[in-house]
């Protein structure tokens, strides 16, 4: 894309060459061109965003409007508890306590420890709720920030807008699912959420859903999103130590490599977090994948993803990030 200042004086010769590299870049595809075909390979809502944030060029396609974060949520989370740590209000090596109500059996490397074990390290718990995507680790750690408040005013902290974490996942998870009647949240157990959840028919978490996709809370913006990851990997809201320990936490990332890196060239390195929800009958609220692809050139090009509302397959999703991811590192 080329991007012209119209308060800048220029010579005619200047003005011939700026208007034939224009004509010559007509018969180009930019790519936005290239991400709005894809786009249309999903019956649901496609947003995505790049920065370079070596010469600042930017693109977005729905680029301001609002996709469910689904497990996004976990690296702001991880960057509050890390300026926390820089604040020093808490240590690395301090051994957390993951409490009942924490406890989250699905995908999470910590609850299959528990109770066995009930303390952990919290520089392990910030690594394994990046990189594993442990949602018993996001639960204790949203917990033990002060929650949607103290998120709130992190992200005001580091003016970074179109971002709002407001719940932990498991309440999103009850939100989404049609759960009304619920003791509180002091009092869970992974059993009691589960049996809830279980008594729930697809209609009802369908109706949920619906209204999951409508509420603004626990919600990012493809370009809110680049914003927080130009911050994290510019410096300009850790320590270096605490970015330093970001980014090799987001580049050790298990979780869906279909996505951002899935038609990337081998060897490419992607420091990224992804997000998805499951689905009922058909619908998907979210499929997400943000992050920052390390360019050949040694640049960086950071890159958001978000996809909500689809009935298209999973392989099919994925691929449609893939090809995003792909035509902004071409």
């Amino acid at each position: 894309m080329y991007r012209f200042n119209l308060f800048r004086t220029l010579t005619r010769r200047q003005s011939l060459m700026t208007l034939g590299t224009a004509i010559c870049a007509a018969g180009r595809p930019t790519v936005l061109d290239e991400w709005r075909r894809t786009a249309v390979g999903t019956d649901g809502v496609v947003g995505a965003a790049t920065l370079n944030l070596r010469s600042g060029e930017q693109f977005s396609l729905n680029g301001d409007i609002r996709f469910p974060l689904a497990s996004v949520c976990k690296l702001p989370i991880a960057m509050h508890l890390l300026a926390l740590v820089d604040e020093g209000k808490f240590d690395l090596n301090q051994e957390i306590e993951v409490l009942p109500r924490d406890v989250v059996s699905s995908v999470s490397p910590i609850a299959t420890r528990w109770p066995q074990e009930r303390r952990f390290p919290l520089s392990e718990m910030i690594e394994l709720m990046v990189a594993r995507s442990d949602n018993t680790a996001a639960e204790t750690l949203f917990r033990l920030g002060g929650e949607g408040p103290a998120m709130a005013a992190r992200l005001r902290e580091w003016k970074v807008e179109g971002i709002r974490v407001d719940r932990g996942e498991r309440q999103c998870g009850l939100d989404r699912n049609g759960i009304e009647h619920y003791p509180p949240s002091a009092e869970w157990t992974d059993e009691m959420i589960n049996a809830l959840l279980a008594k729930t028919t697809s209609a009802t978490q369908y109706r949920a859903t619906k209204r999951y996709l409508d509420d603004p809370r626990d919600t990012g913006t493809p370009n809110g999103t680049i914003q927080l990851l130009a911050r994290a990997f510019r410096g300009q809201a850790l320590s270096q130590s605490s970015t330093a320990r970001l980014i090799e936490a987001l580049k050790a990332t298990t979780t869906f490599p279909s996505r951002l890196k899935g038609l990337l060239p081998a060897g490419t390195v992607v420091a990224h977090k992804t997000g998805s929800t499951g689905s009922v009958r058909g619908l998907t609220a979210a499929t997400n994948d943000s992050g920052v692809i390390f360019l050949p050139d040694g640049g960086l090009l950071a890159v958001s993803v978000y996809i909500k509302a689809s009935t298209r397959s999973d392989a099919v999703r994925d691929s449609i990030i893939a090809q995003i991811a792909r035509a902004a590192f071409d």
